[in-house]
């Protein structure tokens, strides 16, 4: 969802729920629910709200698919260009940035992109299919001259 700068202007204040058939690079199992809003004051725009989906991942263990369901908050600040050149041009060289600041290109602030960052953050790396998942021996099982699914494709690569 893109939300135009001038419409939040005009509002102060401009409140946003939808569904998102899918976010690139990630395999959703249903559409995400993002709900949220865009407020503005003093020349940012603070964007901040929820979102909730359930992925289709693989079990880290047994390679089995999982379906974990994921929610999270997000929030952002953004800046229209001349605002965001006049912040950049006012960090000292050693300043640390207190907060991350983006700038709204085209006048835009695009939503799923913002919540997609959060939502890569927010997946666990050591998801399983269940607690008690074991992991079978992959060197004794593929020991017969089978190959590794897993490593399948590597086979196809031509130089």
């Amino acid at each position: 969802m893109i939300v135009k700068l001038s419409e939040v202007v005009e509002q102060r204040e401009k409140k946003f729920s939808y569904k998102e058939k899918s976010i690139e690079g990630l395999n959703l199992l249903d559409s995400i629910q993002i709900d949220g809003k865009v407020v503005y004051s003093d020349d940012r725009y603070l964007v901040e709200g929820t979102y909730e989906t359930t992925l289709e991942l693989d079990c880290v263990r047994c390679l089995t698919k999982i379906f974990p369901v994921v929610k999270g908050r997000f929030s952002g600040i953004y800046l229209d260009i001349k605002s965001y050149e006049k912040y950049i041009s006012e960090l000292k060289l050693e300043e640390e940035i207190g907060e991350l600041v983006e700038v709204a290109l085209n006048n835009e602030i695009n939503i799923s992109n913002l919540v997609r960052e959060y939502l890569i953050l927010d997946i666990s790396e050591h998801d399983r299919c269940k607690p008690s998942c074991v992991e079978i021996n992959e060197i004794e099982r593929y020991s017969e001259n089978e190959i590794d699914p897993r490593w399948q494709q590597l086979l196809e690569i031509k130089f």
